[in-house]
């Protein structure tokens, strides 16, 4: 084996990057290891990392006395940090969840289809085996016994009803020598590939879709947790800020501890409300347009604005016409001023050609 030409301990470039990445994994770990001290083994990839690389170096020490190559394939594992993220892609990480989740379907469905292929078999050896043993198959040297005995009938029930290879290879001959195996292979094909497989399949869907279910829960509550420790540091921050102790809030100091604390905005956006969403917010929760609010219901509301889109919706959606329609309101009165003052400006100029009148007229006489 040590001669062997593709033997990698005989490629020299190979053995050059095995020194190199070995290298890099050990600087790697070196780092962390010195910068997080004992916290560095309480990070599963560190411990993971560091198992890696002591599994190098005992590969490197000991190759000469026993063959641990093997030891190599540990660094595959290094592959699942890029895996995490892969799995930022939405569609990827569907993917991967709805298979890692219908892998017990799977193996429950494998153990169902052996049971089945293993009854049929015993079946299929008691009352084909006499017929098949007669028949001169041409090309198939494996055909007179494939319903021998129970393996060999698995076997070739694996191969052309579950694989889909040369069913009519065997069938067909069965068939025109005996019209009666017919029942039996259509039964078997059947009940095997049409109802157990798509059985399979089904509940691997359905196992699949419930993942998806769970993970939608997962992030929703992870979601309100994020959100409730967001709300949290927010009811500190504004206790902070509250310095004659009044439990108030008003929007002048909400706008100005948007500007000045860079925690604040920092909450705030993690709670999913930015800038421009102030003034709606604020109008939301000082529902009776006193201009302050206590800012421990402030926590409460926002959090409850965030957590129902209705409310949240409905609650925008009339900032938004009672701002429309003070904007209204504000332009009627400017149009009724400038149209009172034209008003008055042409009863002024009225009265004025009326008296010049009445004076040419008094002149007149």
């Amino acid at each position: 084996v040590l001669d062997c030409p593709d033997n990698p301990d005989n490629i020299v470039w190979l053995e050059v990057m095995n020194y190199v990445f070995l290298f890099a994994y050990t600087v790697e770990a070196t780092i962390h290891l010195y910068v997080e001290r004992w916290v560095y083994f309480k990070n599963r990839w560190n411990v993971m990392d560091f198992f890696v690389v002591c599994a190098g170096f005992v590969a490197l020490v000991f190759r000469d006395f026993v063959n641990v190559s093997f030891l190599r394939v540990f660094r595959i594992t290094r592959l699942m940090r890029a895996a995490r993220v892969v799995l930022t892609i939405r569609e990827l990480y569907m993917l991967l969840t709805g298979l890692a989740s219908s892998m017990k379907a799977i193996f429950f469905g494998t153990l169902l289809l052996g049971m089945m292929l293993a009854l049929w078999s015993i079946v299929l050896v008691e009352f084909l085996h006499p017929v098949n043993v007669t028949i001169p198959f041409e090309g198939c040297s494996r055909c007179p016994k494939g319903f021998s005995s129970v393996l060999q009938s698995m076997l070739t029930l694996l191969q052309t009803v579950v694989a889909g290879d040369s069913w009519g290879l065997i069938a067909v001959p069965l068939i025109e020598a005996a019209p009666w195996t017919g029942l039996l292979l259509i039964a078997v094909l059947v009940s095997v590939s049409l109802g157990a497989m798509n059985l399979i399949l089904a509940v691997i869907v359905e196992s699949a879709s419930e993942a998806r279910d769970q993970d939608i829960e997962r992030k929703t509550r992870d979601r309100e947790k994020s959100q409730q420790s967001g709300k949290r540091k927010l009811l500190g921050l504004l206790t902070e800020m509250d310095k004659d102790k009044s439990g108030v809030l008003t929007f002048e100091d909400l706008k100005a501890a948007w500007v000045q604390s860079v925690e604040f905005r920092r909450i705030l956006t993690m709670l999913e409300v930015q800038e421009r969403d102030i003034d709606a917010v604020w109008a939301i929760l000082d529902s009776n347009d006193d201009g302050i609010v206590d800012y421990r219901e402030f926590c409460d509301n926002l959090l409850d604005l965030q957590n129902s889109q209705w409310r949240m919706s409905y609650g925008m959606n009339r900032y938004f016409i009672s701002k429309l329609v003070n904007e209204v309101k504000d332009r009627v009165d400017v149009v009724h001023r400038e149209m009172m003052s034209q008003t008055k400006d042409s009863a002024a100029r009225f009265a004025s050609v009326e008296l010049r009148l009445r004076k040419l007229c008094g002149e007149g006489l």
